[in-house]
């Protein structure tokens, strides 16, 4: 379904009256020398459509950071098959024995085509752990904003540097580097509210709808210009990620004030309950890592997979398989806004569910969607026979629960981690998917040297189990989740099975 890369902070409201920050004019504003210890706080101005102007600006810049990396993401494991990996290209890389030592280590992969599932797959992994360090740089030294910023620019470069096959190695490093540096967005979004602002969930659906609308476009145009030349694909990924370097430079006046926490100032000592709370937040990542199985294989051994199974025609003409992402990025958005619906329409008439028993029904949903491509394996064996319709089956069951695990998910985790600790356990959150992406590497391994039936089913099981311990969390942990000084139970309708 989504990208999105990921991120202590005094939450408030936006409300008109508020002066405007003093203008900034030049780039040395960009990366001022010493960041400033302060309590965080929004600038108050008009809302939009029910929420502050800056989630806007983050919708919008988010977007335009999916556009690059889900266009990079669509062409990358097919580029690495059916070109940098030849003969004739790979002698020319700079790094990559170090790359396939690594390889070698982690997955011990035969063949080209297991090389670039495990290559695809590696990157992937690293994308939602370099995060972490991007949340101690912006806790710690300069900030959010400014973090966002230098983090920006470095996947800019990154995204150039993917235009030579030389280079390969270096920008992926760039991109990585980068996306660790921008993972505060997230962390943003969620300082736009109040702790116990029911905006807040949607706000976190609204973000990933921004990145969702981005995947639509983004993949099939990649792919489109990729199949004339690899690197024209990689330039256009490239002026997305500008394009949204300059969003996020004028937009920045509506986003809260930054605190840093520098060394020599102690964090406030955490409470009892926000100790248990983070054990608990940490222990269910490997659970979610196997929930996120279904839909982070898309962009792996998904594509290998369709490259050889689907009808990849439309009226007659060829399309590449890259366009599937497309594909899953329209029927996501259109999921995403009928759960974002759903579930306002389900609280009028019933108690709203808590946020983690939420994220297992999505799970269990999702689970059902490689069941599907299994059963069209069975039933189709033999390449190019399986219709598209399975496809969209797929792509609606897993859309449908990832949109719920994830944008509920990354919900839960902003409220419930210590005020503290904020930022760092929000690009906590996304291990989840380092885990997944880590473990997929190995199962895009396995395409071509098991059955495509029991590869479909291992991804099936694997989210089957984690819905299961994620029910059983709901219950045994409900009040642990549930917002400090406000009971679960009858008297809280907001946070009951």
């Amino acid at each position: 379904m989504l990208f999105s890369s990921p991120l202590p902070y005094v939450v408030l409201t936006a409300t008109k009256g508020f002066p405007l920050p003093p203008p900034r004019s030049a780039l040395t504003e960009v990366l001022p020398n010493d960041p400033v210890i302060d309590a965080l706080a929004v600038p108050r101005h008009k809302e939009i459509f029910g929420h502050p102007r800056g989630l806007w600006v983050l919708v919008l810049t988010e977007g335009w950071v999916a556009f690059s990396l889900y266009g990079l993401q669509s062409i990358l494991v097919l580029y690495l098959a059916d070109h940098l990996l030849q003969p004739g290209h790979i002698e020319n890389v700079w790094g990559m024995g170090a790359v396939k030592a690594v390889l070698d280590i982690l997955y011990a992969p035969v063949g080209i085509q297991a090389t670039a599932g495990a290559i695809t797959g590696l990157f992937l992994a690293l994308v939602y752990a370099t995060p972490l360090l991007g949340g101690f740089v912006a806790d710690r030294f300069l900030g959010k904003t400014r973090t966002i910023l230098l983090g920006a620019i470095l996947m800019t470069v990154g995204h150039i540097l993917m235009s030579f096959d030389w280079s390969f190695v270096l920008a992926v490093v760039f991109l990585l580097l980068g996306i660790g540096a921008a993972g505060g967005l997230r962390a943003q979004v969620g300082a736009l509210y109040e702790l116990d602002d029911r905006r807040r969930s949607d706000a976190y659906q609204i973000y990933s709808l921004g990145v969702q609308a981005a995947v639509i476009v983004s993949p099939a145009l990649c792919g489109m210009l990729a199949m004339k030349a690899w690197h024209w694909g990689f330039l256009t990924a490239g002026l997305g990620m500008l394009t949204g370097l300059v969003v996020y430079l004028f937009g920045r006046r509506w986003l809260p004030e930054d605190t840093v926490f520098k060394a020599s100032s102690p964090r406030p000592r955490l409470t009892s309950r926000e100790k248990k709370t983070s054990v608990l937040l940490l222990a269910l990542l490997p659970v979610l890592a196997l929930g996120a199985l279904p839909n982070d294989e898309i962009f792996d051994g998904y594509l290998l997979w369709g490259r050889e199974h689907y009808q990849l025609t439309f009226f007659g003409h060829l399309f590449p398989v890259s366009s599937l992402v497309s594909f899953d990025g329209f029927i996501s958005t259109l999921m995403t806004i009928s759960v974002l619906w759903f579930w306002r329409i389900y609280a009028r008439h019933r108690p709203d569910p808590a946020e983690i028993t939420k994220v297992a029904i999505g799970t269990f949903i999702a689970s059902s969607g490689p069941a599907v491509l299994a059963l069209a394996s069975w039933l189709y064996p033999e390449p190019h026979q399986i219709s598209l319709f399975w496809g969209l089956a797929f792509h609606i069951i897993n859309d449908i629960g990832f949109s719920m695990s994830y944008a509920i998910g990354m919900a839960m985790y902003s409220r419930a981690a210590p005020v503290s600790l904020n930022t760092i356990f929000v690009a906590c959150f996304s291990l989840h998917l380092f885990m997944a992406n880590l473990t997929i590497g190995k199962l895009s391994t396995l395409i071509g040297h098991i059955g495509d039936v029991p590869f479909w089913l291992l991804h099936s099981g694997a989210s089957l189990v984690a819905g299961v311990i994620l029910l059983m969390c709901s219950i045994v942990f409900r009040s642990l989740l549930a917002p400090e000084n406000v009971p679960s139970g009858r008297d809280n309708p907001s946070h009951i099975l």
